[in-house]
């Protein structure tokens, strides 16, 4: 499973927690965008966004 941010908003999907894949969202859940819109998140990423 994957995390994937939001380039729009900032909003994490993260795959495992949502129990479903990126694949089947057709827009950002928080503010519409669509969903080329999300990148790959580094597990370095997330690991820092997680200590905030």
């Amino acid at each position: 499973m994957a995390v994937y941010k939001c380039r729009a908003c900032g909003y994490v999907f993260d795959e495992e927690k949502e129990g479903r894949s990126i694949r089947d969202i057709d827009v950002c859940p928080r503010c519409g965008q669509p969903d080329d819109r999300f990148v790959l998140v580094e597990e370095s990423e997330e690991a820092e966004e997680d200590a905030e």
